[in-house]
């Protein structure tokens, strides 16, 4: 019987440094032949140029639809990613020249022209806005014809890019088959496109996708919004609200909303990595980085 010969550690992590750019090679274009993202990117575009402020329409309900156009391209992008970490699942032998978490890395470097798509589409969001003129919010005598989303707000957009990875990586990986990873994809983004649902400045900070302005109460019905802050952009009391709000508008609230996002998106990595140093390491930074995410948003929020 011949004997059974593995190679030293040396010889196999020579061999895993000349295999990496290969295998990140076969994953560029493995996502480059994919359809998901040039379908979920032509759908957020096509809502994205679908909104139009109209006469009568209720104030910011375009500026806060237009934040919801990204979901589709979210979702491409985590059933992509979800199919290349799925591949994660098929064992290979102990002996292999190229670790696990090697091979994962490579997954993630060939999934990273889809937070360029995202990055491509919040310019397109930019140059709409402008495009239009402008977006309406609050009543008079607290109303702009004129509002854009700060950097900060569109920055959004590239980091839940890389939440949407992270999300579909860590579901692919940890799911025994596509057939249910997807579907409950498609769930978790279709909550996150409920917005509303987290409009309340309590849970907001907890949110996922972050949709300003944030209604901030003011004053009761009988109060003279003239005797409110010049700058302030107004609410009045209507079907949903019984007093005078402000339509609070942040771009420091975005920035710490993103820090949060960044948190969170590192958790989920950890889920789609092999336990050691490294997924430790992601948790604790991720886990960091959430609270400190969120303790700032409340924070700023008045």
């Amino acid at each position: 019987m011949s004997a059974v010969t593995t190679a030293p550690p040396s010889a196999r992590s020579s061999t895993s440094t000349h295999v990496l750019p290969a295998l990140v090679r076969i994953e560029l274009r493995r996502v480059s032949r994919s359809p998901w993202p040039a379908v979920g990117l032509a759908l957020s575009l096509w809502m994205l140029w679908s909104l139009t402020p109209t006469p009568g329409e209720w104030p910011g309900a375009t500026y806060q639809q237009m934040a919801t156009s990204t979901l589709p391209l979210l979702f491409a992008i985590s059933v992509t990613a979800a199919i290349s970490f799925q591949r994660g699942r098929t064992e290979v032998a102990a002996a292999a020249p190229v670790r696990e978490d090697r091979r994962a890395l490579a997954r993630l470097v060939g999934l990273a022209p889809l937070v360029a798509l995202a990055v491509v589409f919040a310019a397109a969001m930019a140059w709409r806005q402008r495009d239009i003129g402008g977006l309406w919010l609050g009543v008079e005598p607290g109303r702009t014809t004129e509002a854009l989303y700060t950097l900060g707000e569109l920055s959004q957009h590239v980091v839940l890019a890389v939440l949407a990875v992270c999300l579909g990586a860590a579901l692919g990986r940890r799911t025994p088959h596509l057939v249910a990873a997807i579907p409950l994809l498609f769930v978790i983004w279709f909550v996150v496109f409920v917005y509303w649902l987290f409009g309340h400045r309590a849970v907001t900070p907890f949110s996922v996708l972050q949709v300003q302005p944030i209604q901030v109460p003011v004053g009761p019905p009988s109060a003279d919004p003239l005797a409110f802050p010049s700058h302030w952009l107004l609410e009045a009391p209507g079907e949903y609200s019984q007093v005078w709000s402000r339509a609070f508008v942040s771009e420091a609230l975005a920035w710490w909303h993103d820090v949060w996002l960044v948190g969170l998106a590192l958790l989920l990595l950890a889920a789609a990595l092999p336990s050691g140093v490294v997924r430790l390491r992601l948790l604790a930074a991720g886990s960091s980085l959430a609270v400190l995410g969120a303790v700032a948003q409340v924070v700023v929020i008045p």
